[in-house]
């Protein structure tokens, strides 16, 4: 029950911290116009992931405005690295 309490203890700030983040380059998702320009919105979160959808003819400069955001989400920028990865695919299955 101790090791359990002690794993939470650390386990808990950490996934909150990430939560947070990811909320954040949701909402600046969310609100980026040139994103809407190119007809891309979110269309699904799951824990840390972001699933959009729009039209092949702009995918590739939406996923790097996607990425990009989602690598600097806070002003000032974070002192770690967030690793992004991205992948687009005609589906979902496609895309794991």
């Amino acid at each position: 029950m101790r090791a359990h309490a002690e794993r939470a203890a650390i386990n808990t700030p950490l996934q909150g911290g990430a939560a947070d983040i990811v909320m954040k380059a949701m909402l600046l998702l969310h609100h980026n116009e040139r994103l809407s320009q190119l007809g891309w919105h979110i269309l699904l979160q799951i824990h840390d992931e972001l699933i959009l959808e729009g039209p092949r003819e702009t995918r590739d400069e939406a996923m790097q405005l996607v990425v990009n955001t989602m690598r600097n989400p806070v002003d000032p920028p974070l002192q770690v690295e967030l690793v992004v990865d991205a992948n687009s695919a005609d589906t979902w299955l496609e895309a794991k």
